[in-house]
């Protein structure tokens, strides 16, 4: 589904976006950001990487039982990841950490 992949430099990569989507590419990408941020698979909108190569994702708030945020030095910055191509290979990168994984089931396109 996806490897990982430490032979590859981000600039040698183009900015891409998915030639096309389907529920079922949504849910490759949202298990690979998971895996990314040693999550859980998170949940993304439709037309990811279709518009832009690179998304916004906010980390969940803890909360107490009556919604108020809990300590402040417990909320985390939003992680942001980036689609790439290089060699007509698809790419995911989350750019806070650099890590990469190869997103073989995608097509991709450049930006």
């Amino acid at each position: 589904m996806f490897t990982n992949c430490k032979t590859i430099q981000a600039h040698e990569s183009r900015p891409a976006l998915l030639e096309y989507s389907s529920p079922e590419i949504r849910s490759i990408l949202e298990q690979a950001i998971g895996s990314l941020i040693n999550s859980h698979p998170i949940k993304l909108a439709d037309n990811v990487f279709t518009q832009n190569s690179t998304i916004i994702v906010d980390r969940s708030q803890h909360s107490n039982n009556q919604r108020i945020l809990l300590d402040g030095r417990d909320i985390k910055p939003a992680d942001t990841f980036s689609l790439l191509i290089k060699n007509g290979q698809c790419y995911l990168q989350h750019n806070q950490s650099g890590h990469i994984k190869m997103m073989s089931l995608l097509n991709c396109k450049p930006q």
